[in-house]
């Protein structure tokens, strides 16, 4: 299964994603998580913040924030 992160943000109600690597009319799932500024989190709020995520995701976040 493929996956595929991007920053957006909602505006009136709506979300635009641009660039998407899919085909026309393919059926995704979209799952939306609020980004959390952790620079202003205690580190262990952070870790816990980001370990109640379950499977993979948890992981493609954690690498995601730490590269920005």
């Amino acid at each position: 299964m493929s996956r595929f992160v991007a920053e957006t943000s909602i505006k009136n109600g709506a979300l635009t994603l641009r660039k998407v690597p899919f085909k026309d009319n393919t059926t995704v799932k979209v799952v939306l998580i609020p980004k959390a500024d952790l620079s202003k989190m205690s580190l262990q709020k952070a870790r816990k913040l980001a370990k109640s995520i379950k499977g993979c995701l948890s992981d493609d976040i954690i690498a995601e924030r730490r590269r920005g």
